[in-house]
């Protein structure tokens, strides 16, 4: 990762939490893949997928673009915060962490493109009149492959920046409250996920499934505030 002087890191942390913050909003809409009816694509997709607004998928393509910039700008200031509370000295985790964000930033706007693409065809093709049957043959081989790709890439990152912040704050090296890592990327997601199912499951609504659906991208715009809490420290 690029070092970046003290000055720039509160604006570029303060960037980074904004732009995951929207990231996160971003993931809300690509989870509308439609509700009921008949399932597609390894029970993912519905063909009420149509009833989906297009604008969802084009805005999450769109935010996706700056979530990467802004992932990057946050990211980097955090790692140049962790290098100097080393003196220069990496440890382990620091490497761990430093691979897991690098990974992270190459990946977020290439998961978002790529979801938003494959499903704005799935809904191009079901208003075209196809039916279920042969959409999974010509559309979900090329639409699905990328996916698993993508979000393989992006899960492997999750868990390697995410578990490496919680050993760095449990370290000391990122000096803020342990209770941080409760609301971090990995702790957050857990959180969310049990929420929406749980509301779900509950009321028999699935748009609680849909507004907890940002807890990763939520956790990591937290991850930033809370290095941006004590970037100007020692």
């Amino acid at each position: 990762m690029r070092y970046i002087d003290k000055k720039y890191r509160k604006p570029f942390l303060l960037a980074g939490f904004v732009s995951m913050l929207m990231c996160g909003v971003s993931d809300c809409l690509m989870s509308f893949m439609g509700d009921g009816g008949e399932y597609i694509v390894d029970g993912m997709m519905s063909m009420n997928i149509k009833e989906v607004p297009l604008w969802y998928y084009s805005i999450s393509f769109v935010i996706g673009i700056f979530a990467s910039a802004g992932y990057f700008l946050g990211t980097s200031s955090i790692c140049s915060h962790v290098s100097d509370r080393l003196d220069g000295k990496p440890s382990k985790a620091y490497k761990a962490y430093s691979f897991g964000t690098m990974m992270m930033s190459l990946g977020i706007f290439g998961i978002h493109s790529i979801c938003a693409l494959a499903l704005m065809n799935i809904r191009a093709a079901v208003i075209s009149g196809l039916s279920a049957e042969s959409i999974k043959e010509h559309f979900v081989p090329a639409a699905i492959y990328p996916f698993i790709a993508g979000t393989t890439w992006q899960t492997t990152a999750d868990i390697i920046s995410g578990t490496a912040f919680i050993i760095l704050i449990c370290n000391g090296v990122i000096n803020v409250r342990k209770a941080w890592m409760s609301i971090g990327p990995l702790c957050f997601f857990v959180i969310c996920q049990a929420l929406g199912r749980g509301l779900t499951a509950f009321t028999g609504e699935p748009i609680f499934r849909h507004i907890f659906a940002g807890g990763e991208s939520w956790g990591i715009a937290f991850m930033m505030l809370a290095v941006w809490s004590v970037s100007d420290k020692k």
